[in-house]
């Protein structure tokens, strides 16, 4: 039994001797490949082993060429601060910028006078040989601001604010004892006496749009009703035709329908209004040559029946820069008003309108200069005008 047991536990140890003698022929099989990989770990240690010796031994070299450049350098003084460092530097700051905001503003305002081709004082409008007729203070702040910056428009070529629904005020109405009402009053005072020659018929005009000639006409003509003068506004323009809107009557019929040879009578075309001694005679049907019609033998015609008829006839005309309505129908009546807004009525603009009346012999009176503020260059008549407001009372 001890040897079976024996002879049993011997092939067991056999078996597991064999076994082990199988993995250890496996592994030495794969010893080879083992080896030339640790022979590639080693050799890559070895070359990083290099480089890394080589990068301290540069760095070195390069601390040392550092250490001898800058070896002759010595330490002459050592810094101090200022004692008082904030305040020297905020005075020397302000001081400086106000230097610049000054060269900026007195850049700014050249530009602003060089690039404002716009009509501001009475040597402007004197030089034409012209007399100025009367001097209107502005009546709405508003219109002061839109035309404000016009030069600026025209630069930058932005489209001029309309003045379609402008409202045009009758002060000689609303407000008979303002300074602008009195300012009228002067207005029609110099008419009178402006020449010697009896004047019954008078156009009113402006270089371009928007510069008061309607707002401008519609007062005078109240100042000659009140006058006890028997007078008649007309409306000649008849391309923006705006004196029914002022006075609050039909445009229909008007001026038009007796050119056209609608009505022989005149006088069936009058209008009357609020205002005691005044009448109007609005455009009528809006046509399609105004120029032509203004020009007309019936416009003569016309004319002359409303001489023999009223003490003083005026004539609301469409500017003269881009039409020639006014030029038609200034060589029938006596006399024709320009009305300058200061600050907007362009210089070539003006100077292109009194040069094409006098080439057709237009009687010009004179010059009205409206929109007057106390910012413009006639602060002095402004500031007059303010005074005998508040003397008088509102």
């Amino acid at each position: 039994m001890s040897l079976d047991a024996e002879l049993i536990s011997l092939d067991l140890r056999f078996i597991e001797i064999k076994k082990m003698l199988n993995l250890f022929n496996e592994k030495l099989i794969l010893l080879p490949e083992k080896q030339m990989e640790l022979s590639a770990k080693i050799r890559d240690s070895e070359i990083l082993n290099q480089n890394y010796t080589f990068l301290r031994e540069k760095y070195e070299e390069a601390k040392l060429n550092v250490a001898i450049q800058t070896g002759d350098a010595s330490l002459l003084d050592s810094a101090r601060y200022p004692k008082n460092p904030i305040n020297d530097n905020r005075v020397k700051t302000v001081i400086f910028f106000i230097m610049i905001a000054i060269g900026f503003s007195i850049v700014i305002i050249f530009l602003i006078e060089l690039l404002d081709n716009s009509l501001k004082t009475i040597d402007e409008v004197e030089k034409y040989n012209l007399a100025i007729l009367g001097i209107i203070p502005s009546i709405n702040s508003d219109n002061r601001n839109i035309n404000k910056y016009n030069f600026i428009k025209k630069i930058l070529k932005i489209k001029k604010i309309s003045n379609k629904n402008v409202k045009r005020k009758l002060m000689m109405k609303e407000e008979t004892k303002s300074p602008i009402s009195e300012a009228y009053r002067s207005l029609r005072t110099s008419m009178l006496y402006s020449t010697d020659k009896k004047i019954k018929s008078i156009v009113v005009s402006s270089a371009g749009p928007g510069e008061g000639k309607t707002t401008t006409v519609a007062n005078l003509a109240i100042t000659y009703a009140n006058l006890g003068k028997k007078t008649l506004l007309v409306d000649t323009d008849l391309r923006r035709p705006v004196i029914d809107k002022v006075f609050g009557v039909p445009r229909e019929p008007g001026v038009t329908n007796f050119i056209t040879s609608q009505t022989d009578n005149y006088k069936s075309l009058l209008k009357e209004t609020e205002i005691d001694n005044l009448s109007v005679i609005t455009s009528g049907v809006i046509p399609p040559n105004p120029s032509e019609m203004l020009g007309s033998q019936r416009m003569v015609e016309f004319v002359k029946q409303l001489e023999g008829e009223f003490d003083m006839i005026l004539f609301d005309s469409p500017p003269l820069i881009a039409v020639t309505d006014a030029n038609m129908i200034s060589r029938e009546i006596d006399q024709i008003v320009l009305v300058v807004k200061v600050g907007q009525t362009d210089k070539k603009a003006f100077h292109h309108t009194i040069t094409n009346l006098k080439n057709i012999n237009a009687p010009i009176g004179g010059i009205v200069m409206n929109a007057v503020t106390n910012k413009t260059s006639y602060g002095s008549y402004y500031y007059y005008y303010q005074q005998y407001y508040h003397y008088y009372g509102k």
